[in-house]
């Protein structure tokens, strides 16, 4: 008799590594997962970061690689104790990822299986550093090819094509560009490398096919990474490059080529975790008539943790809701909450001019325990009793001092950010133009002697 087996596996394709870049049907898969095995070019965070609770394995931890065959009995092993696999891998599954290899041991253990697609980062990468892989007048054709053979050595045979993204590359460069110089590229190609491509700190790095080997090396450039070649990686020049310093570049992105180089990073505040039983009864008996979420980050946090207390939107009917912008509204659609109140302009001081505020209400602030304590020391002020919730906070972020990639336009969006950049670069990390968010972060700027101009992001309605 056939075991009987409970559990599946979804091999899925996670993108290129930017978590906002998966599929629907990847994200929804994931979501049904009890254990998450995490490819090692993905962010270690990357499920957690799309509301993932699950189990998660990530293959990048620890000295020791784990084989195929290792991945494979993992998946095997969990789905024969009933368990629910997501197996999540950079890019396409079946793009240079092992993903035929994975299916043939699942169906060799009668284990079932979904294969989901995923964006390739042969794709991605030069799409996201707007590099055409395509132009009707120059480029017609592209191709992509592995720079190892099974086994570890370079390959020796490259296609023809206008344009080639090469995948795994880094440590054979010097090789991979010779051989492509001896089968007929002149020296003078067009060469690109983008490394850790749409996640932070990614870098850019462009040159003549015959120095793009030294190029790197003197960048210390390291895998992830991809080699683009001939057409697609001509110098467009169409837009300057934006250094975004900030947490959440979704609005930006129209700004300029933007390259995410965060000053900060959030981490969770115990306070705030401690604080919310009181928060839930609160939300039970109806005790908020205003509820005041200021980022994306809050708005995520507060959701997934009123779950653990079996609350959902419902815990919010009859409030009053607040989103600080059209970003944080668009996290609460997605928890199923459509805000009455979206001011028109940012900051405490569009939020109080919005919002209706009565003595002896009772508001709920849903606000990083980092951010200044105006707006609920306004509340007070006006007669209102006010609750705040912090449940994260920021901190600099640790891989701040990084070698600064090449960049027209750097862009600040709170005073400890640029505290931040400044203890990790001092003033030659404002080298280039700088830009900020409003007027508080061009304050800081100045402090330090820096001249900034305020420019106001594309905030969707």
């Amino acid at each position: 008799m056939k075991e009987r087996v409970e559990g599946k596996v979804y091999l899925i394709g996670a993108g290129p590594g930017c978590p906002d870049l998966i599929t629907l049907r990847g994200l929804r898969a994931l979501r049904k997962a009890d254990l998450v095995i995490l490819d090692k070019l993905l962010p270690p965070t990357f499920a957690a970061d799309l509301g993932s609770k699950a189990e998660t394995i990530w293959l990048g931890d620890g000295e020791v690689r784990r084989s195929q065959d290792e991945i494979n009995e993992l998946m095997i092993e969990a789905v024969r104790a009933g368990r629910t696999v997501a197996r999540l891998k950079g890019g396409d599954p079946f793009v240079f990822g092992r993903g035929g290899e994975a299916l043939d041991a699942l169906d060799a253990a009668g284990i079932p299986w979904e294969a989901v697609p995923g964006l390739s980062s042969g794709i991605a990468a030069p799409s996201n550093a707007a590099f055409p892989l395509t132009d009707r007048a120059r480029a017609r054709s592209f191709a992509a090819v592995t720079a190892r053979r099974i086994g570890g050595g370079v390959n020796d045979r490259f296609p023809s094509a206008d344009s080639l993204v090469v995948f795994m590359g880094v440590e054979a460069l010097g090789d991979v560009a010779r051989r492509l110089i001896d089968s007929g590229w002149p020296s003078d190609t067009p060469a690109a490398i983008v490394e850790r491509a749409t996640q932070p700190w990614e870098r850019r790095i462009s040159g003549p096919l015959g120095k793009i080997a030294h190029l790197a090396r003197q960048g210390n450039v390291e895998s992830p990474a991809l080699l683009l070649v001939g057409a697609v990686a001509r110098d467009t020049g169409t837009r300057r490059t934006l250094l975004y310093t900030g947490l959440d570049p979704t609005n930006f992105r129209t700004l300029g080529n933007l390259i995410h180089w965060p000053a900060l990073h959030v981490v969770p505040d115990r306070a705030g975790y401690e604080a919310l039983p009181e928060v839930v009864a609160g939300l039970r008996s109806a005790r908020f008539s205003v509820v005041i979420f200021t980022s994306r980050i809050g708005a995520r946090s507060f959701f997934r943790e009123i779950e653990e207390y079996q609350l959902d939107a419902r815990s919010l009917g009859g409030t009053t809701v607040v989103a600080a912008g059209g970003g944080t509204a668009q996290v609460l659609r997605e928890f199923g909450i459509l805000a009455d109140v979206v001011p028109g302009e940012p900051g405490s001081q569009g939020i109080l001019r919005s919002t209706h505020i009565r003595k002896d209400d009772e508001l709920l602030v849903v606000q990083g325990t980092h951010a200044p304590g105006g707006l609920c020391e306004e509340i007070a002020r006006r007669g209102a009793a006010v609750v705040r919730l912090g449940l994260h906070r920021v901190e600099p972020n640790p891989d701040l001092g990084r070698p600064l990639p090449d960049h027209d336009v750097i862009y600040f969006t709170s005073p400890s950010g640029v505290r931040a950049w400044h203890a990790a670069y001092g003033d030659a990390g404002f080298g280039a133009e700088p830009w900020c968010i409003g007027d508080v972060t061009r304050q800081q700027l100045s402090e330090f002697g820096i001249d900034a101009k305020v420019v106001s992001p594309h905030v969707p309605d």
